[in-house]
């Protein structure tokens, strides 16, 4: 219908309502987070259209959107923005489920609860938020307040992320290459949330290539089948489980 200019993420609360970010701002457009019903009917817009900021007036490339089963809550990741840029914004804005802002979770930088590039969100089965810091090679554990837990740099330079019931992550890798993340195959791991390491890896299933590629979406069914969704390719791969 023309509303987005570049949706990023994705995320069907337990309501079954589709929350989408747009990642982009241009010419009055995007830069926003739309929640629909699953009929399709705008429910709630956080952030205004083609304007970037600071919440609760506007939001900065938002990457991705997920709601607290418990309470609706919703946190978006902030950004999408180059990270050489001198006002790189890199932060987790929550809300209340009105559109209310509560805090702002991290900042930008490298250390403990500090973003470049916050790309995926997911809670695991105790309600931590599971965050990938893509740019800074890691997966983040945090409360849902802030409150830094741990970092796992075992999976890679992170786009995407899932976790099921059993708290077994699933890990995107589609950027790393020998001049952004030297020694890293790009591909997708699977491991523990509970204490990073990592017990399987697929790899890229391209050889080589000059731009993204391997998943930078994942997911995983009941079965233990795993889906990635190939931004570069522009395909989506299955891999079943023996």
């Amino acid at each position: 219908a023309g509303m987005f200019v570049w949706p990023h993420g994705i995320h069907v609360d337990r309501d079954g309502n589709v929350w989408v970010t747009d990642s982009r701002a241009e010419q009055g457009k995007g830069s926003v987070v739309v929640k629909f019903s699953p009929e399709g009917k705008v429910l709630l817009t956080l952030g205004k259209r083609g304007l970037q900021g600071n919440p609760p007036e506007a939001l900065t490339d938002p990457t991705d959107v997920l709601t607290d089963p418990g309470n609706g809550d919703v946190y978006v990741a902030e950004s999408h923005t180059d990270v050489a840029d001198p006002k790189l914004v890199g932060r987790i804005s929550v809300f209340d489920k009105t559109g209310k802002v509560l805090r702002v979770i991290g900042k930008t930088g490298t250390g403990p609860g500090e973003f470049r590039t916050p790309h995926a969100l997911e809670f695991d089965s105790q309600g931590k938020l599971i965050v990938a810091d893509r740019h800074n090679h890691r997966v983040q554990v945090l409360t849902k307040e802030g409150r830094f837990l741990a970092e796992y740099p075992e999976f890679g330079r992170v786009s995407g992320l899932a976790i099921d019931r059993n708290d077994v992550i699933y890990t995107a890798d589609s950027e790393s290459t020998e001049r952004v993340h030297p020694g890293w195959q790009r591909g997708i791991r699977i491991g523990s949330a509970k204490d990073g390491s990592v017990t399987a890896f697929i790899p890229d299933p391209v050889d080589k290539t000059t731009g993204t590629s391997a998943a930078e979406g994942v997911a995983a069914d009941a079965a233990g089948n795993i889906y990635g969704a190939e931004v570069g390719p522009k395909r989506m791969m299955k891999y079943v489980r023996n």
